[in-house]
């Protein structure tokens, strides 16, 4: 699943970026798509790879 954002650590980076985005906005309503916007991937991919690496 890692080759999905490319390099290992980018996957990372955006992974990072993407709960730093969530902790940030613990108040708002949750939506998919202004997370994956956030971090620049597709919602599609952003699922894939969160769900890969947290084991949700």
């Amino acid at each position: 699943m890692i080759f999905l954002f490319g390099r290992r650590g980018n996957v990372l980076k955006k992974l990072n970026d993407a709960m730093d985005y969530i902790e940030a906005h613990l108040e708002d309503e949750f939506l998919l798509e202004k997370i994956s916007e956030h971090i620049n991937v597709s919602d599609y991919h952003f699922r894939k790879i969160f769900f890969a690496l947290t084991n949700m």
